[in-house]
């Protein structure tokens, strides 16, 4: 896991992790951007970062 969750007890990540992803495959109220955060390393990577820019523009430009 990430350096800041190390004194998170493992059962609460894992019970944590499974009700946000029942969450997420439910979420039917609008529009949904996932961002895999440990794939695109945009706090030092700028291409990362204006990929991820890129998708949020769309996703905004498709709203209106």
């Amino acid at each position: 896991g990430r350096e800041y969750e190390e004194n998170i007890r493992l059962d609460y990540l894992k019970r944590l992790n499974d009700y946000y992803n029942k969450w997420i495959e439910n979420y039917r109220e609008g529009p949904l951007l996932v961002i895999d955060v440990d794939k695109n390393k945009f706090p030092e990577n700028e291409e990362h970062l204006g990929d991820i820019i890129s998708k949020i523009d769309a996703q905004i430009y498709g709203l209106f």
